[in-house]
C-alpha cells in the first residue's frame, strides 16, 4: 500500500508540473502586476530600489513538539542568509543554519546551503540543498548529511534525503535478567539490551494553499521511510497543515503514522523577528515569493530506540558453572534422565545423578503418598532439596529470581526407614512433609551452613527421634517456618542444634505441637560448645502441648561466647496432669554471654499442671554477662495450675553480671499456689548489677512476689523502682554478702536498708510488705541515687 501511495504522489507531481505553465500565463492578467513581490519592489530591476537586492537575511525562533524519531520537544534558533542573488532575482543561493535546544537540555545544529531559481517556462521555483545536521541524544552524538529537492508554486512538491554518518547501533543500556525458564538441566534467563541507531531515509510531500484561503492555510500529504541497522523499517504516511497567520508567525500541525514510531501529532510554531519576516501575499501568491520560503524537512535526526533480547544460562555463583537443576517427578512412568522434559521418577536416582551445587526439584505424588520417595537421601555440598509446591528463590551471578516450576498442592511426602535427609555443607531442605521416618527426619554432623524451612514433620509412634538434629555445626544456620507435630510418641527434642565453631544461628517462625505425649526432651534446644563464638536468635516460635514429666520449651546452653536473642515466642501447655520443667531456660556454664529475652509469653491452659519456672537464667561462669529480661508474661489460666517461680535469675560461682529486669508480668489465677513471682539470686562471690523496674506480680504467692537473695560472699547492686506487687518482697543477705539498694526519697546514705525504703519506691497491693533479712555477716545498705553500676 505504501508503494502505491508513492506512485500516486509521483504521478500527481508530473501532472502538477504540466499544469503550472498555463497558470503562469494566466497570472499576467491578474490584478497585481507580474513584476511585484508583496507589492513592494520591481521584479525586473531588483537593485533599482537602492536596497541592494530583493532577499534579506532573517532570524527566527521555532518550537516543535516531540514526533517520530525524537522523544522530546525542541526549540531552534535559526538564521536564513542570502549568499548570492542574480541581477534579475530569479536565482538565489542561501545559507540556512540553526542551533537546536531540546527540552532535556541536549543540543544539536543544522547547516544547509541551498540554491533556488525561478523558471519562466514553468512558472515555478525549483530548488535543492545539501547540508549537515548534528544531534546529542543524551547517549551519543550523531550526525547526518542531508539533501533535498523542491518544486514550489501553487502546488508544492518536496523530497528530502537523510544519510547518517554512522549506521552502527550504539548500546545505551541493559535490563536486568528476567523470565527464568527450565530447559534441560539448566535455567535460562532473558535480557534486553537497549540500542540507539540513527536512521537513513527520505520523506516527500505534495500540497499547497487551500482554495479561497490562500496562504492562510496550506495542506500537504506525504510519505516517508526510515531504516537503521537492527531496527525494522518505518514506512509511513503523514499529513501537514501550515498556517501563515501573519508575516511574522507561522503555525504547523503534522500527523504521521508508521509501524515503528506509531502515530505522532506534532505542533510547531515559528516566529520571525521584526525586519526579518518571511513574506506572504494574502489570498493568492506570486510564485517568486517561494524563493525565500523556509526549507521544510526534519530538522532533528531521526533516531530509533530498539531492544534486542538475548538468552543465557543462569550461572551458579559458587561454582561459576551453569546452574544445574535435577527434576524428580514420582508420578512419571519411565526412570528418566533428570531433565525437565524427562524427569527422574525416584528420589534415589536424583542422588546418584546429581552433583555438588545442584538443585534437586521434587514434585508431589498425585495420590499424596510417599511412593518413589522413600529412600534415605544424603545430600552433597551446596545442594538444595526443594519441593515444587513451595515458592523458592535462587541466586545466580546474574541476580536473584523466582525459581520457576511452582505448583499449588500438597507437599511431597518423604518417608524412609532411617534418617530422612542427611546434610552436607550449605544445604537447603524446603517444602517437604516428613512422615514417620525411622530415624531423625533431617540430620547433620560436622557441617557448615544449613537452611531448613517450610517443612512439615509428623512422627506417629516414633521413639527417640528428632525432627531436626544437627551436631558440631558452624557457619550460618537457618531453621524457619517449619511445623512439627509428634502424635502418641515420646523421645527427642523437636529441634536440636549443637554449635562447635563460629556460627550464626536463627530459629524462627516454627510451630511445635506434641499431643498425647508420654514424655520427652525440649521443643527447641541449642548447645554452644566451649570456646565457640556464636550468635543465636530464637524468635517468633510457638510451642504447645509439649511434653510430660521433664524437659524445656526453649533451651539455650552455652560454654562459649554467645550473643543470643530469645524473643516473641509463645510456650503453652495444653493437657492436665503434665509437668513442664521450664518454659525458657538459658544455662551459661562458661565464657561470656549477652542475652536478650523479651516479649515472650509462657503459660498453661488446663488444670493440675506444674511449671517449675516460666523463665530461668542460670549463670555459672566467671566471665562477664549481660542479661535483658524485658516485657515477658508468665501466667496460667485455670485454678489448679502451679509454678515454682515466674521469672528466675541465678548467678553463682563468681564473675560480674548485669541484669535488666523490666516490664515483665507474672500472675496466677489461683490463690497461694505459686511459690514466687520473681527470684534474683547471687552466690559464691558473684556480683549482680540489677535494674528492676516496672514489673508486675499480681498474685498472692505461696512464698513471695519478689525475692532477692545474696549468699556466699556475693553482692547484689540494685535499683528497684515502680514495680507493682500483690505479695511480699524479700531482700536477704547472708554469709558475708552485701545488698546495695539505691534510694530516691532523700534518705540518709549510707544507712541500713529498711522495708520502708523498698515500699516507698514501689506499689504494694493487698497488704504486701517489704522485709529485709540479714544473717551470718550479711548486710543490706541503702546508697545514693545513681551511685551503682546499674545497666540500662
Amino acid at each position: 500500500m505504501t508503494y502505491r501511495l508513492l506512485g500516486v504522489l509521483g504521478s500527481a507531481c508530473v501532472v502538477m508540473l504540466s499544469l503550472t505553465a498555463p497558470a503562469s500565463a494566466q497570472q499576467a492578467g491578474d490584478d497585481i502586476q507580474p513584476g511585484l513581490i508583496s507589492g513592494t519592489s520591481t521584479f525586473a530591476s531588483p537593485y533599482a530600489n537602492g536596497q541592494g537586492g530583493e532577499y534579506f537575511p532573517r532570524i527566527s525562533v521555532q518550537h516543535r513538539t516531540e514526533g517520530a524519531g525524537y522523544d522530546y520537544s525542541f526549540t531552534d534558533f535559526r538564521a536564513w542568509v542570502p549568499l548570492y542573488e542574480s541581477y534579475d532575482s530569479k536565482s538565489l543561493t542561501f545559507f540556512d543554519g540553526a542551533f537546536l535546544l531540546a527540552n532535556d537540555q541536549n543540543v544539536g545544529m543544522n547547516a544547509v546551503v541551498g540554491q533556488r531559481f525561478y523558471s519562466d517556462n514553468y512558472g515555478r521555483t525549483f530548488g535543492g540543498y545539501v547540508g549537515y545536521d548534528n544531534r546529542d541524544t543524551g547517549n551519543q552524538t550523531v550526525g547526518q548529511v542531508v539533501t533535498g529537492f523542491e518544486s514550489l508554486g501553487r502546488i508544492d512538491f518536496r523530497v528530502n534525503g537523510y544519510f547518517p554518518t554512522t549506521s552502527d547501533p550504539t548500546m545505551t543500556g541493559q535490563t536486568g535478567f528476567f523470565d527464568p525458564t527450565y530447559v534441560g538441566y539448566n535455567i535460562q534467563l532473558s535480557q534486553l539490551t537497549q540500542y540507539e541507531v540513527a536512521m537513513k531515509g527520505f520523506d516527500a510531500e505534495i500540497g499547497g494553499a487551500l482554495p479561497h484561503v490562500g496562504d492562510y492555510l496550506r495542506a500537504y500529504l506525504g510519505a516517508y521511510n526510515f531504516q537503521g541497522s537492527g531496527s525494522p523499517q518505518a514506512w509511513g504516511w503523514k499529513t501537514r497543515f501550515e498556517s501563515h497567520v501573519t508575516d511574522r508567525m507561522r503555525l504547523y500541525l503534522t500527523v504521521s503514522d508508521d509501524q515503528v514510531f506509531d502515530t505522532n501529532v506534532v505542533f510547531g510554531a515559528a516566529f520571525f523577528f521584526p525586519g526579518s519576516s518571511a513574506r506572504r501575499v494574502p489570498q493568492y501568491d506570486n510564485y517568486v515569493n517561494k524563493m525565500d520560503e523556509p526549507i521544510i524537512r526534519n530538522e532533528a535526526i531521526v533516531v530509533n530506540k530498539t531492544n534486542q533480547s538475548s538468552i543465557v544460562n543462569a550461572t551458579n555463583p559458587v561454582s561459576g558453572a551453569d546452574q544445574q537443576v535435577i527434576h524428580v517427578d514420582p508420578n512419571a512412568v519411565a526412570a528418566g534422565d533428570g531433565t525437565v522434559e524427562n524427569p527422574y521418577n525416584a528420589l534415589q536416582l536424583a542422588q546418584a545423578g546429581s552433583q555438588p551445587n545442584d538443585i534437586i526439584f521434587v514434585h508431589p505424588r498425585a495420590d499424596n503418598t510417599a511412593t518413589n520417595l522413600t529412600q534415605s537421601l544424603t545430600l552433597q555440598e551446596n545442594q538444595r532439596l526443594l519441593a515444587s509446591t513451595t515458592q523458592h528463590m535462587f541466586t545466580a551471578t546474574q541476580g536473584t529470581f523466582d525459581l520457576p516450576g511452582y505448583e499449588a498442592g500438597n507437599r511431597p511426602t518423604l518417608d524412609s526407614p532411617g534418617v530422612g535427609v542427611t546434610l552436607a555443607n550449605n544445604n537447603e531442605v524446603s517444602g517437604f512433609r516428613f512422615s514417620n521416618t525411622g530415624g531423625d527426619s533431617i540430620a547433620g554432623n560436622g557441617i557448615q551452613g544449613f537452611n531448613i524451612n517450610n517443612n512439615q514433620f509428623e512422627h506417629f509412634g516414633a521413639f527417640g527421634e528428632a525432627s531436626i538434629y544437627i551436631e558440631n555445626a558452624s557457619g550460618t544456620g537457618v531453621i524457619r517456618d517449619n511445623t512439627i507435630s509428634n502424635l502418641a510418641s515420646a523421645g527427642d527434642s523437636g529441634i536440636y542444634v549443637e554449635l562447635a565453631n563460629t556460627a550464626d544461628l536463627t530459629i524462627s517462625g516454627n510451630s511445635l505441637t506434641r499431643t498425647l505425649s508420654a514424655g520427652g526432651n525440649s521443643g527447641i534446644a541449642v548447645d554452644v560448645l566451649p570456646g565457640v563464638n556464636a550468635t543465636v536468635n530464637i524468635n517468633d516460635n510457638e510451642l504447645s502441648q509439649l511434653m510430660a514429666s521433664s524437659g524445656y520449651g526453649i533451651y539455650l546452653g552455652s560454654s562459649g561466647n554467645v550473643t543470643a536473642s530469645i524473643s516473641n515466642n509463645r510456650v503453652f501447655q495444653g493437657l492436665s496432669a503434665l509437668v513442664l520443667d521450664y518454659g525458657i531456660y538459658a544455662d551459661i556454664d562458661a565464657g561470656t554471654a549477652t542475652l536478650t529475652i523479651d516479649n515472650n509469653r509462657i503459660g498453661t491452659f488446663a488444670g493440675a499442671q506444674v511449671l517449675d519456672a516460666g523463665i530461668i537464667v542460670e549463670i555459672d561462669t566467671t566471665g562477664g554477662t549481660t542479661t535483658y529480661l524485658r516485657n515477658n508474661t508468665v501466667s496460667d489460666f485455670l485454678t489448679a495450675g502451679a509454678y515454682n517461680s515466674g521469672v528466675e535469675y541465678v548467678a553463682q560461682f563468681g564473675g560480674n553480671h548485669n541484669l535488666v529486669l523490666t516490664g515483665n508480668t507474672v500472675y496466677h489465677s489461683g490463690f497461694n499456689v505459686a511459690s514466687d513471682g520473681f527470684i534474683v539470686s547471687a552466690g559464691t562471690g558473684a556480683t549482680i548489677n540489677a535494674n528492676v523496674q516496672n514489673n508486675v506480680a499480681n498474685t498472692s504467692f505461696l512464698s513471695d512476689g519478689m525475692t532477692f537473695n545474696a549468699s556466699g560472699a556475693s553482692t547484689i547492686n540494685m535499683r528497684m523502682q515502680n514495680n507493682t506487687l500483690l505479695d511480699d518482697v524479700i531482700i536477704a543477705s547472708n554469709t558475708l554478702s552485701n545488698v546495695n539498694f539505691e534510694v530516691f526519697g532523700g534518705q540518709m546514705v549510707p544507712a541500713v536498708l529498711t522495708g520502708a525504703d523498698v515500699e516507698g519506691q514501689n506499689t504494694f497491693l493487698g497488704g504486701g510488705s517489704a522485709f529485709i533479712n540479714t544473717a551470718s555477716g550479711g548486710a543490706a545498705t541503702r546508697v545514693a541515687p545513681n551511685s551503682l553500676p546499674i545497666p540500662e
